[in-house]
């Protein structure tokens, strides 16, 4: 996996990262004015960038869960409607992730939608199939006047289960065979942030250092009904978290 490295103004105060994954435009409860006004959220500052995360489009097939008959449009008229919907941001977008819904079509047709996306953006060189490393730098640290520099580990995710829990699990389990300052997936409809600590052996200095990490979840785009109502599942917060990285300090925050 290569990594992608983001050099971004040193100027910046602050950079906020959002998260874009589970719009399922193309399902009848996707919240379009919602997505609208982020858009127009993002492009309100210089200093806000995205993170496509996957099942964006609906993408419901013949052979799939979802429930064809009743999606707002096709799957090739999803795909053209959130490339233009993209256009405007399209230079704001650090990296772009398949998810499971987007595989569908892998499997019965080896078209690769999320690259078909990038590679209309012009952004072919930020797309991944399964997972993405991010080195993201800006700014200067007060203490030293070095670049602050982040790591962010982006997949977008797997598993169920109709309580938070089971989300942070999954997630937590990054963790222990990825190492980075922030780990992003969306997947499973709920909108969660916490933090832990991981201990390390500063050799150089013979000392232990502690260093925080960043655990990101972002929601789905839709209103309650349909497939969440069928299935017995509790309404959940809506959208994307948006991530707060700091220029003079190593510091981190998620606004849930």
């Amino acid at each position: 996996m290569n990594i992608i490295e983001v050099n971004l103004p040193e100027c910046y105060d602050t950079v906020e990262i959002l998260p874009l994954s589970d719009l399922h435009v193309g399902d009848r409860n996707c919240d379009i004015k919602a997505f609208d006004k982020f858009i127009e959220y993002v492009l309100s500052a210089p200093n806000r960038y995205l993170i496509y995360n996957g099942d964006n489009i609906d993408n419901a097939t013949r052979n799939s869960v979802g429930d064809v008959y009743s999606s707002l449009m096709p799957p090739h008229k999803q795909k053209k409607w959130l490339q233009k919907k993209l256009e405007p941001v399209k230079d704001r977008i650090l990296v772009f992730v398949e998810g499971n819904h987007s595989r569908r079509t892998t499997r019965d047709a080896d078209v690769h939608i999320v690259e078909d996306i990038a590679d209309h953006l012009g952004k072919a060189d930020l797309y991944r199939e399964d997972e993405a490393y991010i080195k993201l730098k800006f700014g200067r640290r007060k203490s030293s006047g070095s670049q602050m520099v982040y790591t962010i580990y982006v997949t977008h995710g797997s598993g169920g289960g109709k309580r938070p829990g089971s989300a942070v699990n999954n997630i937590e389990l990054l963790g222990l065979g990825t190492d980075a300052d922030i780990y992003v997936i969306g997947h499973v409809h709920k909108k969660i942030g916490y933090k832990s600590t991981i201990r390390k052996a500063d050799l150089r200095n013979n000392n232990i250092i502690a260093e925080e990490r960043l655990f990101v979840i972002s929601s789905s785009w839709l209103n309650f009904g349909g497939y969440a109502v069928q299935h017995m599942l509790v309404p959940g917060a809506k959208g994307s978290a948006p991530i707060t990285l700091y220029g003079g300090e190593k510091k981190m925050e998620v606004v849930i």
